[in-house]
């Protein structure tokens, strides 16, 4: 049976992890994470694909250029406003997720 998928997020999650690895000062818990993929994919148009024909057609027609750019810009506006406004009042330290004390 076709799952139905929004390709976006699949581009999202696969971006954010160099995109962080460029910023060390931001928090990298689950939490903002979470929040940072969730402003994102606010930001940016839906893909939604069915099938896995679907997946393979998505993946050529959304690899511009221009697509993983407007993914990027929204990626860093996340971050930006997430590292303003985090959920947990501290950064937690490297290795232990936020709200652990």
């Amino acid at each position: 049976m076709p799952k139905l998928t929004n390709y976006m997020e699949f581009i999202v999650r696969q971006e954010l992890p160099a995109v962080l690895a460029s910023r060390p000062g931001v928090c990298q818990c689950r939490t903002c994470q979470m929040d940072i993929m969730a402003f994102a994919l606010n930001q940016l148009p839906p893909h939604y694909v069915a099938s896995s024909g679907g997946h393979i057609h998505t993946m050529v027609n959304i690899a511009s250029a221009q697509l993983k750019t407007q993914v990027l810009v929204a990626v860093v506006n996340a971050i930006n406003a997430v590292a303003r406004h985090p959920r947990h009042k501290a950064r937690p330290r490297p290795g232990r997720p936020a709200g652990r004390k």
